[in-house]
């Protein structure tokens, strides 16, 4: 190490040489320090971006389907509704009208099949999406997987038990593809499709033979025979609240739950409180 005495007595070009390093050497560091600084600010702005991206994809997945979901929720609810409670199969089943018999029984069907089709189209759609990156998508997601539940489970009696594979093989055969401005897609079935491909196509016919058959089981079994359909009305009134959580599109009284309205003849399992979810 140099002293003093060195120092004053180096020529003035060294001086400077060695001030000149000690400069570049703070300056270097301080460079440094700024860029680590700027390298993790932009790393945190990246991912706060990328947060925010995540969650405008997953409210726009919801934007998308609030509108269909709600109405083929509420469709398929009002005819388990009025089938189980207010007579309304057992009034059209055996009337005497051929048209009106069989339109009781395919549409009946074709609710389920249509909520069943949308439910594929959002499952498509959301693949690759965090759908836990807001509420509306985890409470959505969370309630359409109880009526998913209600349908599948062998612990609750009644008709329209279907696996989860068979769930979506039906939503599957209720898509047709489409053109639209953004390029090719798959929209729901309407109900002349529908009642078009049961006539003309035994395959996509065979699908449906049985829940056709199952029909008149609903209006014969009453309360105790149907727990299963029961619970998914019971639970596509939670979903049709939680879409429509201000009745704007749909008045509370078409959103009544079997198991609010029939107490005394409801099962104690099927009025077990459950834990609500949030409305947004």
């Amino acid at each position: 190490m140099l002293d003093v005495r060195q120092t004053v007595n180096m020529r003035p070009e060294i001086v400077i040489a060695i001030m000149s390093a000690a400069v570049s050497l703070v300056s270097g560091v301080v460079t440094a320090v700024a860029a680590y600084r700027t390298t993790v600010v932009a790393h945190r702005l990246q991912e706060k971006t990328h947060e925010r991206t995540k969650s405008e994809l997953a409210e726009e997945l919801f934007r998308r389907y609030r509108e269909p979901l709600l109405w083929s929720a509420q469709a398929l609810q009002s005819r388990l509704y009025n089938g189980i409670s207010q007579g309304f199969l057992a009034r059209y089943l055996r009337c005497g009208n051929a048209e009106d018999e069989r339109y009781v029984v395919d549409n009946t069907v074709y609710v389920l099949a249509e909520y069943l089709g949308w439910l594929e189209l959002l499952r498509r759609d959301q693949r690759f999406l965090d759908v836990t990156a807001i509420r509306s998508t985890r409470d959505l997601f969370a309630i359409v997987g109880q009526t998913q539940h209600a349908l599948a489970t062998d612990g609750l009696d009644g008709p329209f038990r279907l696996f989860r594979g068979q769930q979506r093989a039906i939503g599957e055969l209720m898509l047709k593809g489409t053109e639209s401005t953004s390029g090719p897609t798959h929209e729901v079935l309407g109900y002349a499709a529908f009642c078009a491909r049961l006539d003309e196509n035994p395959s996509f016919r065979a699908w449906f033979d049985r829940l056709r058959s199952e029909v008149p089981a609903i209006e014969s079994a009453g309360h105790e025979g149907n727990r299963r359909l029961i619970r998914l009305q019971d639970t596509l009134v939670e979903l049709v609240h939680l879409l429509d959580p201000n009745d704007l599109r749909l008045p509370q009284k078409q959103k009544s739950q079997l198991r609010a309205d029939n107490p005394e003849r409801i099962p104690q399992a099927l009025r077990a409180p459950r834990t609500r979810l949030n409305k947004w």
